[in-house]
């Protein structure tokens, strides 16, 4: 609830006919209920009502930031939590399929079938790499 400013400069010359051109702009965006002092002052030579009108309407505006605000983060911590979830049922399915692909993996060893368990067994070895190479470049791009 306050004034804020925005300046733009802009200036162009051209070479070939030493023509030229400057513009400036300057923006003030007041979002603020209250006028200023000085319109105060002329509200309330029309009407001395006005003041608190200005005042009231400030504190019902204060107040509606304030549970919007609140609500905004509400609804962040609810999808962060959310996110941390489908992140642990993540991992945990996923290790729960590399010990289930290990297991097979032996199991295919103690019934003889060397073949089926190279096969299993280079899946679980594959993943768990992959898991360690993906990690290490998700940490380089945050």
């Amino acid at each position: 609830m306050s004034k804020r400013t925005i300046n733009t400069r802009e200036t162009q010359v051209a070479t070939h006919g030493g023509l030229g051109h400057s513009l400036e702009q300057n923006y003030t965006i007041d979002d603020s209920v209250i006028p200023s002092p000085q319109e105060l002052e002329q509200y309330k030579a029309v009407d001395p009502r006005f003041l608190d009108y200005f005042f009231d309407t400030a504190k019902k505006e204060q107040a509606h930031r304030h549970e919007m605000e609140s609500q905004k983060l509400k609804l962040i911590r609810k999808s962060e939590g959310r996110a941390e979830r489908i992140n642990w049922w993540g991992m945990f399915f996923a290790f729960l399929s590399i010990v289930v692909c290990m297991g097979v993996a032996g199991l295919a060893l103690y019934l003889d079938r060397p073949w089926f368990a190279g096969i299993f067994g280079g899946f679980g070895i594959i993943s768990i790499v992959s898991i360690f190479v993906s990690g290490k470049e998700t940490a380089k791009r945050e």
